[in-house]
């Protein structure tokens, strides 16, 4: 099935063709894609759209849900990749890349609960996250949440009715917290509150190149800390008007 993308300028209809899944795995345990391997869903069911989720229900909007690892539907380990599959509505977690980068292409959120996507422990300023194709949508918080060193590249992707796409940490108390930075390209968002919250006082930067957005703001500074408490919000930026390209740092 194939990706398509209608995108048009602010105040018309955003709108994303979601793939349709011909069954659901449940699993009881994440599942773990070894350093420099590929899980393909494609591959792994006949070249057919499959759903995975770990059967939790009852979730509400979870609000009110914190999730670990060990809730996720798929850990990746270092330079892992996850393509070409549908995250369903029952998990706490979704997928999170455990070490210095991985690469998560063509992967469809049907419904996020607490985060979407989670980058962490990784510590090399030089690690690499790339995000290709694929959309998120009724995520009451965030859909990325970068929490390693290192840098983001999200290309094509589509977010709808969500607090943010992307989030560097703000209160991170253990592990790396310092300077991150997050590259947003061919981006679309509809029903976002902000494309993107970054930390001013850590030397955060957003880049982002051809956004398409529908309601919200685009970037939302953070003054961040590193002792677990919440981050004070400082206001937003690059918000003049209707921005298709900007840096906010």
């Amino acid at each position: 099935m194939k990706f398509i993308l209608l995108a048009f300028c602010i105040g018309l209809a955003l709108t994303v063709s979601w793939p349709s899944a011909t069954k659901t795995i449940t699993k009881t345990a994440p599942i773990t894609v070894k350093a420099g391997q590929t899980f393909d869903g494609f591959k792994e069911n006949s070249n057919k759209w499959v759903r995975y989720e770990r059967g939790v229900k009852n979730l509400g909007d979870c609000s009110n849900v914190e999730g670990g690892q060990r809730d996720a539907v798929f850990l990746l380990e270092k330079g892992a990749t996850l393509k070409n599959v549908i995250l369903g509505a029952k998990s706490i977690e979704h997928v999170h890349c455990i070490s210095d980068g991985c690469t998560v292409q063509n992967v469809y959120w049907e419904d996020v609960c607490e985060d979407a996507l989670t980058f962490e422990n990784g510590k090399s300023t030089s690690a690499q996250f790339f995000v290709k194709g694929g959309a998120a949508k009724n995520g009451s918080d965030k859909i990325i949440q970068h929490n390693s060193a290192g840098t983001v590249y999200i290309d094509g992707f589509t977010c709808e009715n969500s607090g943010k796409l992307y989030r560097a940490c703000g209160n991170c108390k253990s592990g790396y917290q310092g300077k991150r930075t997050v590259y947003l390209t061919n981006v679309t968002a509809k029903n976002v509150k902000a494309i993107a919250g970054y930390n001013r006082n850590f030397g955060d930067k957003v880049i982002i190149n051809n956004l398409n957005s529908s309601g919200g703001h685009v970037c939302r500074a953070f003054q961040g800390r590193n002792d677990g408490k919440e981050p004070t919000a400082l206001g937003y930026a690059c918000d003049t008007g209707y921005v298709k390209s900007c840096t906010c740092s």
